[in-house]
């Protein structure tokens, strides 16, 4: 008989051994003794068998035979293997693996927001003209494989064009303005469906005498789409704490211009321009953030450095409990901006300090500290808000044992440390290491 009948047979006799032995183990406890010894003591055969290279062909046939047999009387659901049992072993094997890997290896993560911009894509905005074009539908198409939709959102009504804000009076008797809060809401699904419902944020805008609501991505910037949607002239001024600085610049205007009114729902600044019930209100696209692996696993054998960006729990960081107490149940993701024992200080100029002296590396930080706007990185700011937890910058700041101080690259833009206090090193998850999705000049090795 030849030599390529023979490696068929071993090939058969490996896969009835597999067989066996996934009887025994998922059936052995409920067959008859004497039918389990005498399915082992084929198996045993056979397995000898392939060790003996002279044995006849026939006879090793003959105890294959014999122990298929066996397997069939003994096997139940577990032998023969069924295509639909084949699968489902697979499916749940490859789950297990899946599972070890992020918990161990690797951890996909989502940027959600832009406080790691431009070193990391938040959900960003590419912005037209209410009256332009959109995006053809195929165009639109071939988008969403790099997961960016469009939003054309028309007008319910027709009439003049105001965005509700906020009033408040300083300690100086001077009036402050700042846009109406969102509120959060719950979406309508994939394409309306309600199948997959997710959070979102709702938007308000009058127009005429109407109150027209807009809703969007949950954390998406929208008012970076009413400014260069309504003022774009103002959108395009490079200032330090980039969008704050720009809307202060609107209000001012409007305030000199006399457009900012109480309409029928509160205060409004008024835009100045006007739109058709059924046209273009905004007219813009939204492209997903980065979506990253994150190595878990090198940081049980080192400790993260200064200047690495870094992933990291939230739930032991009181500044970022919601209004009820309840611990954030969010991954984080910024830049590593002092270990314990180090001091921290940010100048008049934007640079940051360490120890004294102002940092040259890595990059982005070095780019903030000289303020590079032309390259995006328009320096960092001393404080991220009046917080309880808050640790401002301006004076100089030592980190405590055992926890980290977090910044984001985009300082602005950026609620980290400076809010909520330090990072616990326990909680740290590891490095990003890669940037999977989407396919842009992201791509690639993260930095």
């Amino acid at each position: 008989m030849s030599f390529y009948y023979r490696r068929k047979l071993r090939k058969i006799g490996n896969a009835l051994l597999e067989g066996s032995e996934k009887v025994h183990l998922y059936r052995g406890d409920v067959l008859a003794k004497a039918s389990l010894n005498e399915q082992l003591e084929l198996a045993e055969k056979v397995r000898a068998a392939a060790r003996n290279r002279t044995m006849e062909v026939t006879q090793v046939e003959a105890l294959l035979n014999r122990l298929h047999e066996v397997l069939v009387r003994n096997g139940g659901k577990v032998y023969p293997v069924t295509s639909g049992t084949d699968w489902t072993e697979m499916v749940v094997m490859a789950a297990i693996v899946a599972g070890a890997i992020r918990s161990f290896f690797l951890q996909p993560f989502k940027i959600p927001t832009n406080s790691m911009w431009p070193t990391y894509n938040g959900m960003t905005a590419e912005v037209r003209a209410p009256a332009d074009p959109a995006p053809d539908l195929l165009t639109q198409a071939l988008d969403k494989l790099q997961w960016t939709w469009t939003y054309v959102i028309p007008a319910e009504a027709e009439g003049e064009v105001a965005i509700p804000i906020v009033t408040q009076r300083s300690g100086n008797n001077q009036v402050e303005y700042g846009l109406r809060q969102r509120s959060r809401t719950i979406d309508t699904g994939i394409f309306g469906t309600g199948i997959w419902k997710g959070p979102a944020d709702k938007h308000e805008i009058q127009v005429g005498a109407t109150l027209q609501s807009v809703l969007v991505p949950a954390d998406f910037n929208f008012e970076t789409v009413i400014l260069r949607t309504y003022f774009p002239e103002e959108a395009k001024l490079k200032l330090p704490r980039q969008d704050q600085d720009r809307w202060r610049v609107v209000f001012a205007k409007a305030v000199r211009e006399g457009r900012i009114k109480n309409g029928p729902f509160g205060p409004v600044l008024v835009t100045g321009k006007t739109v058709e019930t059924g046209k273009p209100l905004f007219n813009f696209d939204i492209l997903t953030g980065d979506m990253l692996f994150v190595d878990r696993m090198s940081y049980h054998f080192v400790d993260p450095s200064r200047g690495d960006t870094f992933v990291f729990r939230t739930n032991n960081i009181p500044g970022l409990n919601d209004q009820y107490g309840q611990p954030s149940q969010s991954y984080y993701v910024k830049r590593l901006a002092g270990v314990p024992g180090q001091k921290l200080r940010i100048g008049d100029q934007g640079e940051l300090f360490v120890d004294g002296k102002v940092v040259t590396s890595p990059a982005p930080m070095a780019l903030n500290s000289r303020r590079a706007m032309d390259q995006g990185y328009y320096g960092y700011l001393p404080d991220a808000g009046g917080d309880r937890y808050a640790l401002p910058l301006q004076e100089e700041y030592l980190v405590r044992p055992s926890h980290y101080y977090a910044l984001g690259d985009n300082s602005s833009n950026s609620f980290d440390s400076r809010g909520w206090g330090e990072v616990p090193a326990q909680d740290v998850v590891g490095k990003p290491l890669f940037i999977l999705h989407p396919v842009t000049s992201h791509w690639g090795p993260a930095k």
